[in-house]
């Protein structure tokens, strides 16, 4: 009987530690591109990750005011437009149209990259891994894209 009590007690402490707790997505998407955005919403998120090899995409839409003086001084981040091939790679993402002001963001996660933030040689190669995000100041929208093939 206390081995029951105390498994009861174990678990009714482990769901109140949860409660009240975001639930994880902002925490997720803001470790992926090392930013707070425990102000924000999500509006969005999909993950299809999980086939073979863990290949998939996530895409997230995240409602946020005020992160471009932030970003403006965070490591990878560009204003736009951005460069021809993180336009490529947001389209495989399923961004078509990008905002005409804001910010965008493009992390190489593949095993033969050199430099996470040089995208010259995304294309490359027979596979892609990377991280994306578009910031749209204008509607105070974060775009996040992970690419996993």
């Amino acid at each position: 009987m206390k081995r029951f009590l105390t498994l009861c007690l174990l678990l009714l402490l482990a769901a109140g530690c949860t409660v009240g707790r975001p639930s994880g997505k902002l925490e997720r998407i803001g470790r992926a591109l090392d930013l707070d955005l425990s102000g924000g919403t999500v509006a969005r998120f999909e993950d299809s990750h999980g086939g073979f090899l863990g290949d998939g995409l996530t895409a997230a839409e995240v409602e946020i005011d005020g992160l471009a003086e932030t970003l403006a001084a965070a490591p990878g981040w560009r204003p736009l437009p951005p460069s021809e091939s993180t336009v490529q790679a947001l389209r495989l993402c399923g961004l078509e149209e990008l905002p005409e002001e804001g910010c965008c963001y493009l992390y190489d996660r593949h095993s033969e990259s050199t430099d996470p933030y040089d995208d010259s040689r995304l294309h490359q190669r027979y596979s892609w891994n990377f991280t994306a995000a578009v910031y749209d100041s204008g509607r105070g929208r974060l775009y996040y894209y992970r690419f996993d093939t």
